[in-house]
């Protein structure tokens, strides 16, 4: 036999709060799920064995908000951060290291302190060098009496300094080419990331090498500065969330499933 609910006036009357501010709210994004105790039941076991889930329901129904409540049980000490190094024998493939969190930035800080030491030694060698033909021109001109060969040396003194100090050797280029790339970055008292990559096309899913519209020359950016990070790299450790999956294309699906497994 059905049990017979009370009506609505009559559940308020039996409340013992004024207004819903007065509702205690739960702290954590689960126990705010109501009606759904077996996919909170699924999503805990999932968030423990670190499986991968699928949500099937109508709008409104919460699996947003159970995914995102999914982090809630993931370990944030399992947090890395990913760097992006030059590779000395390909440089068209650059090496990857994964470090504990909070270690990224102290690297990439660290690197880039080495590269402005190195590169204002070389600056300081080649103003040097710069002053030292400018002088020996002017030596030259003065003892062989063609002043000619002083706007020469004062010419090539310039060019070289020009050509080395703020092009090929120049400080910035000097700090990019030695410096390593922070692609994930995180703080240690971060928590596992959510990542809603709703919609997101293969590049901004799985990752993307960005053009380079300077490639020789010697004016080129390095390699391994050129490549960023995919929203499946972003949640490393934490949570993707693909909502309407069958929206993306075929291939993206298959590139997505190669990646996951």
């Amino acid at each position: 036999m059905t049990e017979k609910l009370p009506s609505i006036d009559e559940w308020i009357e039996e409340q013992d709060f004024e207004t819903t501010a007065e509702i205690k709210v739960p702290e954590k994004l689960i126990d705010q799920v109501i009606g759904q105790d077996k996919a909170v039941e699924i999503i805990k076991k999932a968030a423990q064995q670190k499986r991968h889930v699928m949500l099937i329901g109508d709008p409104g129904t919460g699996k947003s908000m159970m995914a995102r409540a999914m982090t809630e049980f993931l370990p944030k000490e399992e947090l890395e951060d990913i760097l992006v190094y030059p590779n000395p024998e390909d440089p068209n493939t650059p090496l990857i290291r994964v470090v504990p969190a909070g270690k990224g930035k102290e690297i990439v800080r660290q690197k880039k302190l080495e590269a402005r030491k190195k590169s204002e030694q070389q600056s300081s060698f080649i103003l040097s060098l710069s002053f030292l033909i400018i002088i020996t021109s002017i030596f030259y001109a003065v003892v062989s009496k063609h002043l000619e060969y002083a706007l020469f040396g004062l010419f090539a003194g310039i060019l070289i300094y020009a050509f080395l100090a703020r092009g090929a050797m120049s400080p910035n280029r000097i700090e990019l080419q030695n410096t390593p790339k922070l692609l994930v970055g995180h703080e240690k008292d971060d928590k596992p990331p959510f990542v809603d990559a709703t919609a997101a096309h293969s590049g901004a899913l799985l990752g993307d090498v960005r053009h380079d519209p300077f490639q020789s020359a010697g004016l080129e950016t390095p390699p391994h500065q050129l490549v960023e990070a995919g929203a499946i790299h972003r949640a490393h450790k934490g949570v993707l969330y693909i909502d309407e999956i069958n929206t993306l294309s075929l291939q993206s699906q298959q590139h997505l499933l190669t990646a996951i497994q």
